[in-house]
């Protein structure tokens, strides 16, 4: 593995004589999945596969003594196998990250005022990203480094268009690493530039896809379509493009309800976006016959979002912007939301529309995800992790430990187009990953220390997409 990153049972000893049956117990404070919640006290026991580790038994220690001691009777290997104890952790499936900008990894964080608007901002990115395939490449690697200090196995990726360009970049680079999940290539048209952009994906799917596809199968990655957001896409765009994808069994995502520079354009047809849109050339007033009816993105692509129980939904990320009727939306087109909750702290969210409506949303039936958004927004250079942003839930919310868990796993999973099931814990799955969380001493229970610590997660075992 190229990253630095080195799983503990890649480096514990291993039988002087290899079996193809290795196992090992794996004891810890507690283990914790999206199904089961927290179990203290508790044991993993671990067979090596050609996927990974299959989870032959697992619960409290005394439950998973008697577990061996009735498998052994069938299973003499199983007599006496080695032990890993983790004192002062937390065992959890590896992580998905459903919404991540990984190109922009070699930017760095950047403090920002949200006060100044979301378009200074914009400026501050086109500045600085990465224009050839190379360095994109490069970029994401480094993503894909950050993210696996992290914890996360899987990735929404959104794979920029710099200067307009689309690149699957992004997608070969992922498809060469351990990480899984969907790299969706993100567009730009609207106004002068609407008829430009189908051009160029269609261009793009007729002449490339199918040899990127190919060349990236069995690897765990797909390559999706991103129209990037109501502001920067005319909702015909969107029509032709989810046409397109859904044709091809290609996943969708965009942006929606993020700002309140969004929400202004949509709702009025004025503000800081069209003044951006004016500037960069693209505005003309074909655009005032889809926007400034008083709308709410959500609202404005209600059409869009209602695929239809045939097709695969369409992943949405941040709606920071959320009103009941939006909700309502979301809730019967069953769009799955990709929450990034340091980037709307960051942007300043909570300042324009209150508190973020996940919880809501989830009570409505709406499958919430986590994202990090981009390395630019969070306080932790060191890594990209969906850990942090749990653990600002568990902190700030208080928000229940199997909300978090599906949030962070099963959620952003099946948002992905990814089996669920190798993110649990259960007996016979064969998870993805399994990461140790450190505990911060004096906290009464395990969940709640490893809540409150600042540390990365710990690689147990990483699986194979196979």
């Amino acid at each position: 593995m190229p990253y630095k990153v080195q799983p503990l049972l890649s480096v514990h000893p291993k039988p002087s004589e290899p079996t193809p049956n290795h196992t090992i117990r794996v004891n810890a404070s507690a283990i914790a999945d999206a199904q089961s919640g927290v179990i203290e006290h508790a044991s993993i026991v671990l067979r090596e596969t050609k996927a990974g580790y299959q989870i032959l038994a697992s619960g409290e220690h005394a439950q998973v003594d008697n577990q061996l001691q009735k498998m052994a009777q069938a299973d003499a290997t199983l007599v006496s196998i080695p032990e890993l104890t983790l004192h002062d952790r937390v065992l959890i499936p590896a992580l998905v990250n459903a919404h991540t900008h990984l190109d922009l990894s070699h930017i760095g964080p950047i403090p920002h005022d949200p006060g100044e608007g979301f378009v200074k901002w914009v400026d501050i990115i086109r500045a600085n990203r990465k224009d050839d395939d190379h360095t994109i490449r490069q970029a994401v690697a480094l993503g894909i480094e950050y993210s696996l200090i992290g914890g996360s196995i899987a990735v929404g990726d959104i794979a920029g268009a710099p200067a307009g360009r689309i690149t699957d970049a992004p997608a070969h680079e992922l498809a060469e690493s351990p990480i899984l999940g969907v790299s969706y290539l993100e567009f730009f048209g609207i106004g002068k530039t609407a008829t430009g952009a189908i051009k160029k994906i269609e261009h793009y799917l007729r002449e490339t896809y199918p040899q990127s596809a190919k060349s990236i199968a069995g690897k765990g990655v797909q390559i999706g379509l991103q129209p990037h957001a109501p502001n920067t896409v005319d909702r015909s765009v969107y029509r032709w493009a989810c046409a397109a994808a859904r044709s091809r069994g290609m996943p969708l995502s965009t942006h929606l309800a993020e700002t309140p520079e969004e929400r202004q354009l949509i709702a009025t047809g004025t503000g800081p976006q069209r003044e951006l849109l004016e500037r960069l050339g693209v505005w003309d007033d074909s655009i005032l016959d889809h926007i400034g009816r008083g709308h709410h993105p959500v609202e404005h692509l209600h059409e869009i979002l209602d695929a239809g129980e045939a097709h695969t939904p369409m992943l949405v990320a941040h709606v920071n912007d959320a009103t009941d009727e939006a909700i309502e939306i979301l809730a019967s087109t069953n769009t799955a939301v990709a929450y990034c909750p340091r980037a709307s702290a960051y942007f300043g969210a909570a300042t324009h529309f209150g508190p973020h409506r996940y919880q809501d949303m989830l009570a409505a039936g709406v499958r919430v995800c986590l994202g990090t958004d981009s390395i630019v927004n969070l306080d932790t250079p060191d890594r990209i992790s969906i850990l942090d942003e749990i653990r600002l839930l568990a902190r700030r919310d208080e928000t229940d430990l199997k909300s978090l868990l599906a949030m962070g796993t099963t959620n952003g999973a099946a948002a992905l187009g990814l089996d669920e099931e190798r993110f649990l814990l259960a007996t016979d799955t064969v998870p993805l990953g399994l990461l140790a969380l450190p505990i911060e001493p004096g906290h009464p229970n395990a969940w709640n220390g490893a809540m409150h610590s600042n540390e990365p997660p710990e690689w147990v075992c990483i699986g194979s997409p196979a």
